[in-house]
Formats: structure tokens, C-alpha cells, sequence
């Protein structure tokens, strides 16, 4: 296989588009790419001399595809795969038979029976990430061994931007260099320039004539030139779906409403989104109330990659023209694909005529009112009634749709003397909407984390897959938390909005 990084993207319908569950950079000219870094990750070998074809099957695609084995002189076939991080169970097939490598383990599976077992991990490469102002940025390195260059000329790359929006210095830069067979005992050395000549040529090295060095494959950062350790840069990336009032950000009405929000831009920016980490927001407000909450922040809120609104009705993806580097936040695209699964069981205009039946009933705004009868949202009724009314609310309410044959999903939230009551397809919510994100982007199970501080975040808390309560929760959410087991997959944070999530990352080794 041969060993290299690549930008790609593909062509649908004529457009140019990049596969949200690959990587995606930015190169100098702002075009959207995705990254890939390939190199073998699992070598299979058979030794069967006498074999006509050799392949092998396994679980990594679900058993769906082989893939060929070479055979060499000596009768051993063989074949180099990349796999994603993780446990996989394969049997080859040798001229149309299932055949299992002689004087190698198996175990059982319940659908394949014996079959043999290889872990895969992330290849052993030299990642650099760099922050700089600059607007084209090139790596200028050598590979060494034992002190002494394995070639004579040194070898350059353009760095694309990294999906961040950087900080004040500037944007971060990525480059990835694979290593020779040598693996483990080889060295990068390296310094950057600005990729111009003459006098406006720049150089950053550690001093004059010298080097930085990367002592062996890993993951390395340069700030300010300083090389610093960062292995976070070589692990697997993860979707944090954050709720967004009293979650990731503090009472509006507050003088430190951004002050927790701040400290996580700052850790998203310059760690997790340089692994190529996802964010998304799922929240109550609507798409226009988050847009405004996004220009009144002054860059304090960081910017996710997809927002769910309305209680899991509505995906919205960053419109990302020039960059997630270069996004505002303000702009977005709706995932149609989700909305249209929304329709199944659901009819507006019957539960529409539900809720005002129900609202007449108490005549008084006071104790029940519609906020929106689907108007703006059209696979949700928002209401809002005093709290003493919620459970007659939430029983007739559910009983009506019932009767008319509609599939919904009742959710409560809020705190103080009044509570939101909203009416979604059952297909919607919040833990749906995540689980739609999730599998669109590829995130496995174990990499996506919810964090949410009410009761209407219980939906996505309680899904199979880490969660994080924040220290500031209201108190149905707290009274929900006290009755689930203590296995670690929620966690109850010290620290309270976007300080708690920092928190429960670093609790759940994700951070």
C-alpha cells in the first residue's frame, strides 16, 4: 500500500462536495478538501501454497466486502488494509471455502462461528500543528535516523488549515509526514516558511540555521516557537452535542453570561476541533434566536458545526464556503433528509386543533398559552402553562393526539412557577436529532457525548452513549440523575455551564 496524505473531494449532480464523515481542511485558496492520511493499518497473512485465490472477510464493513490477498513465491498470500481504531473478526476464503490460518486463535462468533481476531490502531505518523499568520505556510523536513538524513534533499508540503477558527496569533496549520519502515526509530526535522521569496520570504526556526525537531512519531504542537507534546492530535475525534441556555452558556441577564463559554472557545479552538472534533448545539431556540445570540457574543460562544433546534425538529449544518476557519456562525443549512423523516405519524394542522381545544379550556393565558402553533416550526406545538397545570397538560394533550392516531412525543422543561410544554413527532427530539447527526458524520457510539443542565435535555442524556450533567442543573434534572445507576456513563459535574462540560470531556478521558 502505498503510504501518503491526501485532499479529496467528490462530485454529486455536478457540484463539488465534501463527505462529512472524512476529515475536512482548507487549503490556501479557502476550497474545502477532504484530508486523509493513508497507511496500512493491519496486515493479513495465509499461508496456503497450494490456493488458487485468497481473500478476506471480516466485520469491519459488516461482512459485506473482500478484499484480495497476494500470493508470493513462497506460497503466502497477504494484503495490507487501513481499518478504523479498533477490534475486528475476519476468516479468509480460499477458493470459495472459509478456511482459518493453521496454529492461529479463534473464538466464536454467534453469527460466523470460529473466526480469528486483529486489533487495528492509528498508524504511527509525525503530526505537526502550527499556529501563524501567514497565509500559505510550507514544511520543509527531512526524516533522520541515528543523527543522519535518510535523504540529502529536503522535502516540502503545503499545510492546509486545520478545522479551527484559531486565536489571535492566527489560524492553525496541519501537516502529516509517514514515516520509513524504520518506524519508531525515526526523527523529523523540520522548519517553516511563508512560502514566498526574496524579501518577502520568512522563515521560523528555533534559531538561526537551526532545526525543530520531532524525536520519534507523534503528535506535536508549535506555538510561539515552542514544540510541545500533543497527543490529542492523533486521537479519534468526538461529537460533543451540548444543550445551550444554562449549559454551555450562564443567565443572559447576567454580566458573566459568556465568562465559562469563553475558557471552552478557547480549549475547542486550539485542542479538540484540531483533532478534527465536532460540535453541535441542540437546543430549544429557535434557528433566529440562536443566530442572534451568535452576533451578540462577541466570538465568546463557539461556533458548532451543526445546530438542532426546536427541541430536535430542525438540523442545521454551517455553510461552510470558506472554511469552518473563515465561518460566522451565521449562516446555515437545513438537513432536509431528517426534517422529511419527521412526517411519519405526524399532522400539524390535527394537533394544531388539539392544543387550541386544550387552551380553551383554561381561558386564561396565564395558565396555558400556545407560543407556537407550528407556524414556525412545523413538527412542533410549543406551549407554555403555570406549573401546577403540567401533568393534566402533558395526560389531555397526549391523549387527544393519541385518539387521532398520531405518533407524538410530549416534552417538558423549565423551572419557577411556569413550564414549557412541547408537542414533537415522535420520529423528532432531542436525542433522535443527535443520533441522526452521529451516524451522519460517522462518530461511533462511544465518541459522542451529551451534556445538558433540564429536563427537556433527559431524552438525549439517557441515550447510549456518555453523558454530562453540569453542577448548575435544575432541579427535575437533578431528581432524574439521583435515580440512575452510578456507572459512569453520566456524569454529574462540580464545575457548573461551559466549565462543566470541560469537566465531564475530562472525567470521560475524552478532553
Amino acid at each position: 500500500m502505498l503510504l501518503r496524505c491526501t485532499c479529496f473531494k467528490f462530485e454529486v449532480d455536478h457540484e463539488w462536495t465534501t463527505a462529512p464523515h472524512e476529515a475536512i481542511v482548507t487549503n490556501s485558496q479557502g476550497n474545502l478538501n477532504n484530508f486523509r492520511i493513508v497507511a496500512p493499518t493491519v496486515t493479513f497473512k495465509l499461508d496456503a501454497p497450494n490456493a488458487g485465490r485468497a481473500l478476506v472477510l471480516g466485520s469491519w464493513d459488516n461482512w459485506q466486502y473482500a478484499l484480495l490477498l497476494v500470493k508470493n513465491q513462497d506460497g503466502v498470500h497477504t494484503s495490507n488494509a487501513q481499518l478504523p481504531p479498533g477490534q475486528y473478526s475476519f476468516y479468509f476464503i480460499v477458493d470459495g471455502q472459509v478456511v482459518l490460518q493453521h496454529n492461529t486463535p479463534t473464538v466464536t462468533d454467534p453469527q460466523r462461528g470460529a473466526v480469528h481476531q486483529v486489533w487495528s490502531f492509528e498508524p504511527s505518523i509525525f503530526r505537526v500543528f502550527y499556529c501563524t499568520g501567514w497565509e500559505t505556510t510550507k514544511l520543509h523536513y527531512r526524516r533522520v535516523m541515528d543523527g543522519r538524513p535518510l535523504t540529502q534533499a529536503w522535502q516540502e508540503l503545503v499545510m492546509p488549515n486545520a478545522p479551527s477558527r484559531g486565536n489571535a496569533l492566527g489560524s492553525w496549520k496541519m501537516a502529516a509526514v509517514i514515516p520509513t519502515a524504520a518506524g519508531e526509530d525515526e526523527a523529523l526535522e523540520f522548519y517553516l516558511s511563508n512560502g514566498l521569496r526574496h524579501r518577502e520570504a520568512k522563515e521560523d526556526r528555533p534559531a538561526a540555521g537551526q532545526l525543530y525537531r520531532c524525536p520519534f512519531p507523534g503528535s506535536f504542537k508549535l506555538v510561539k516557537g515552542a514544540l510541545r507534546p500533543f497527543p490529542r492530535g492523533a486521537e479519534s475525534r468526538i461529537l460533543l452535542v451540548s444543550d445551550i441556555d444554562g449549559t454551555m452558556i450562564g443567565d443572559m441577564g447576567n454580566v458573566d453570561v459568556f465568562e465559562s463559554s469563553a475558557r471552552f472557545v478557547n480549549y475547542w479552538e486550539n485542542s479538540a476541533s484540531l483533532a478534527g472534533s465536532l460540535l453541535a448545539y441542540n437546543t430549544g431556540r429557535s434557528l433566529g434566536q440562536f443566530v442572534d445570540l451568535m452576533k451578540k457574543c462577541g466570538g465568546q460562544v463557539a461556533v458548532p458545526d451543526v445546530v438542532i433546534t426546536a427541541v430536535g425538529t430542525k438540523i442545521w449544518v454551517l455553510n461552510e464556503e470558506g472554511g469552518r476557519s473563515a465561518a460566522t456562525g451565521l449562516k446555515w443549512t437545513e438537513d432536509l433528509s431528517y426534517t422529511q423523516q419527521l412526517d411519519e405519524g405526524w399532522d400539524l394542522e390535527i394537533v394544531r386543533q388539539c392544543a387550541y381545544q386544550l387552551v380553551s379550556q383554561y381561558n386564561d393565558v396565564g395558565q396555558l398559552t400556545v407560543l407556537d402553533d407550528g407556524r414556525e416550526h412545523q413538527h412542533r406545538i410549543a406551549l407554555c402553562t403555570d406549573s401546577k397545570n403540567v401533568e393534566h397538560v402533558v395526560s389531555s394533550l397526549s391523549a387527544q393526539c393519541h385518539k387521532a392516531g398520531l405518533q407524538v412525543r410530549i416534552i417538558v422543561s423549565g423551572a419557577g412557577s411556569h413550564r414549557y410544554v412541547d408537542c414533537v413527532s415522535s420520529f423528532g427530539g432531542k436525542e433522535k436529532a443527535l443520533q441522526h447527526v452521529r451516524q451522519q458524520y460517522g462518530v461511533p457510539e462511544h465518541f459522542c457525548v451529551a451534556a445538558g443542565d433540564s429536563g427537556n435535555d433527559v431524552l438525549m442524556l439517557e441515550g447510549d452513549h456518555p453523558s454530562i450533567v453540569v453542577g448548575n442543573a435544575q432541579p427535575e434534572l437533578l431528581a432524574w440523575l439521583v435515580q440512575q445507576k452510578q456507572t459512569g456513563k453520566v456524569i454529574f459535574t462540580d464545575a457548573k455551564h461551559a466549565d462543566g462540560i470541560l469537566e465531564g470531556l475530562a472525567r470521560h478521558s475524552l478532553y
